[in-house]
């Protein structure tokens, strides 16, 4: 059978995991699953899923006796709030009614609590619309991407709710969000990170803290001192021992400098009354940190990164090495180095709890999206496959393969890694144009993993080029070093790997060549578009234009505290700006943005975009504007498809 090419609402309508838990004395899975729009329960023992609610819902987790699944789901008073299911007797019920959206939801290990977060005053009937009151400002840190102006009222906030009256009570309240919250072995305690005890214009330094749902009203105990227990991007929960006796969880590198990038991650062990530290992980060329920022890993959604065996001596964890995200063990009693326990050219991205031996993991590989696997923790062996995700899409539509490749940096100082991938039914002997695609951050990483926005490009005669240039993490601490992403380091490996790429594969037509990315990939199309005429025209989103703008208007402030003076400060801003060499922009150039962007605000776009009319009224120029959407591309259907229409029309028209 002849498949079609992917469209736009192929990836519109792409089925996505979200969660997933194994109960190892029913031999049951559990997961959700946007396409059903519910909570799937898989009976291994005779190969059978039950929809157990179609409501929105998810993030089901089984009780530790295995007698329960709790999920969250959309209630009929409106909002996502916990349900649970006997899994004797079928019944369901509601267990919280809840002001806002519970956020979360872990069982305590007795079964007879759940502790969620909420961004929530408790005791409001409903959130208010807030959108005429007047906004107090007096800190750093008082806007959010994805959440506007941070009210005093709605931080982050932990919650315990009782499973059998459905009472809720709050752990913490004021004006410091808690999070990444688990329950210790006693069912009593639980473990948390905050910044309530630090400025807010530290941004990423987060504490530990431990705290007492017997008392509620007392102080939170922090455990962790002159560290900074990592937060951003992509937190590790803290997990107990068996015995409660010690806190793992990962801790940046002590003394780095914040302004040469994100620092390394180690894994960390606390003594749970906070009276001891010690790093338990040993950097080596196999494992350099206990972390992965993967820019296109497509899984995991909802799983926890860290692990640890019923007795306490292994502990199981993702990091991101050479474009794989791969799954480590590390033996407590052991010498603090981690052992590949699954990896290669594909994606493990999520780990559920161990459960007799075993957890669920996620996987993806270039030409599969996510799919969830039993494994074997001791073995790495992948026991059975539990479910694949848009099978639907895999059954209806060609794909394209991308091959890879590594080539040495001109400067001889590092090799770079990158992706090429054909347009759909290339034909042998003929050059098409190709796109080359710079991931954000700039320390994410392009991974082996499945994007399907690649493939729709890919359908639509494109090849599709991407790489990870010095900036990306997951290659070394060298490789990762933050100012060689804008110091023109990474401008040059790209202009590199175009030029490798179309040494290596002869359907790229090299006269032929556009540039796209958003949020730093934005940044580096901007300074393409203005330190180069290689390119034949330029898609810039969710853009860095302007760093003045950066400083004052992003929810990641900048800081002018290494300047003498503040003109000293707003000049070299300037300098570094590439808003002010729009004169040299010349090509075909696309801007594409949201108008609710609190990261890379949308007034660089326009300062941009008028920059570039008023000097060349020739020139086409165009920008595309988003209502209500942030940081990332329209999640609305039909605003992505004018998003992706838009792009792929400009290359189409200048390619």
């Amino acid at each position: 059978m002849t498949k079609r090419m992917p469209t736009i609402e192929d990836r519109m309508n792409q089925e996505r995991f979200n969660g997933g838990d194994y109960c190892a004395e029913r031999n049951l899975v559990c997961y959700a699953s946007n396409r059903t729009g519910g909570v799937v329960l898989y009976d291994l023992n005779d190969n059978t899923r039950t929809l157990i609610s179609a409501r929105a819902a998810g993030t089901a987790k089984f009780s530790e006796d295995g007698k329960y699944l709790m999920y969250l789901a959309v209630a009929e008073s409106g909002g996502r709030q916990l349900h649970c299911r006997d899994l004797d007797s079928g019944e369901t019920r509601q267990i919280t009614r809840f002001a806002g959206p519970i956020i979360d939801p872990i069982w305590s290990p007795d079964g007879s609590k759940v502790l969620f977060a909420s961004i929530c005053s408790l005791g409001l009937n409903k959130p208010k619309n807030r959108r005429d009151e007047a906004i107090i400002i007096e800190d750093f840190g008082y806007k959010s991407d994805g959440r506007g102006f941070i009210r005093p009222d709605e931080h982050m906030h932990l919650y315990v709710a009782d499973v059998a009256s459905g009472e809720v009570v709050a752990l913490t309240k004021g004006t410091d969000d808690f999070m990444q919250h688990n329950w210790a072995p006693d069912s009593r305690h639980v473990a948390c990170i905050s910044m309530c005890n630090r400025s807010k214009s530290e941004s990423l330094g987060f504490d530990l803290f431990i705290l007492d749902i017997n008392q509620p009203d007392s102080k939170p105990q922090q455990i962790s001192r002159d560290v900074r227990i990592v937060s951003y991007p992509n937190p590790t929960r803290p997990v107990f021992s068996p015995d409660g006796a010690y806190i793992y969880i990962g801790v940046m590198e002590p003394g780095a400098d914040p302004r040469d990038g994100y620092p390394e991650i180690y894994l960390t062990r606390f003594k749970s009354d906070g009276t001891e530290m010690q790093q338990i992980f040993q950097q080596d060329e196999n494992c350099y940190q206990c972390v992965q920022f993967p820019y296109n890993a497509g899984s995991g959604t909802g799983f926890d990164k860290v692990q640890i065996s019923a007795d306490g001596r292994m502990l199981y964890f993702v990091s991101g090495w050479q474009g794989q995200c791969n799954i480590y063990s590390l033996d407590l009693e052991g010498d603090g180095h981690a052992r590949l326990l699954a990896g290669g050219k594909q994606v493990y991205h999520g780990l559920s709890r161990v459960r007799q031996g075993k957890m669920l993991v996620t996987r993806a590989e270039p030409h599969l999206p996510e799919s969830y696997w039993l494994m074997d923790v001791q073995t790495g062996e992948l026991l059975q496959k539990v479910a694949q995700s848009a099978q639907n899409l895999l059954d209806d539509v060609a794909l394209s393969q991308a091959e890879d490749f590594f080539f040495e940096t001109a400067d001889g100082q590092a090799y770079v890694h990158g992706w090429a991938m054909p347009p759909q039914n290339r034909e042998n002997g003929k050059k098409y144009p190709t796109i080359l695609y710079v991931h954000g951050g700039p320390h994410p990483f392009y991974t082996y993993g499945f994007t399907m926005e690649h493939q729709c490009l890919a359908a639509q005669g494109f090849g599709v080029i991407f790489c990870n240039p010095r900036g990306s993490s997951g290659y070394g601490k060298a490789h990762q070093d933050l100012h060689k992403a804008y110091d023109g380091t990474a401008f040059q490996d790209c202009l590199q790997f175009v030029d490798e790429a179309a040494k290596r594969f002869d359907w790229i037509d090299g006269d032929r060549v556009g540039v796209t990315g958003g949020s730093y990939g934005g940044y580096m199309t901007n300074y393409i578009a203005t330190h180069s005429d290689r390119f034949r025209a330029y898609v810039t989103q969710r853009s860095v234009s302007n760093e003045l703008i950066m400083y004052a208007s992003s929810d990641m402030q900048g800081t002018s505290r290494d300047y003498e003076t503040f003109e000293e400060f707003m000049l070299a801003e300037l300098r570094r700006s590439t808003v002010c060499y729009a004169e040299r922009i010349c090509r075909p150039f696309l801007i594409l943005h949201g108008c609710d962007d609190y990261r890379t605000p949308v007034e660089g776009a326009h300062q941009l975009y008028v920059a570039l009319k008023d000097m060349y009224p020739d020139l086409p120029v165009k920008m595309v504007l988003f209502p209500h959407v942030g940081h990332d591309q329209p999640s609305d259907p039909r605003q992505l498809k004018v998003y992706f229409t838009e792009m792929v029309n400009w290359f189409k028209s200048y390619l």
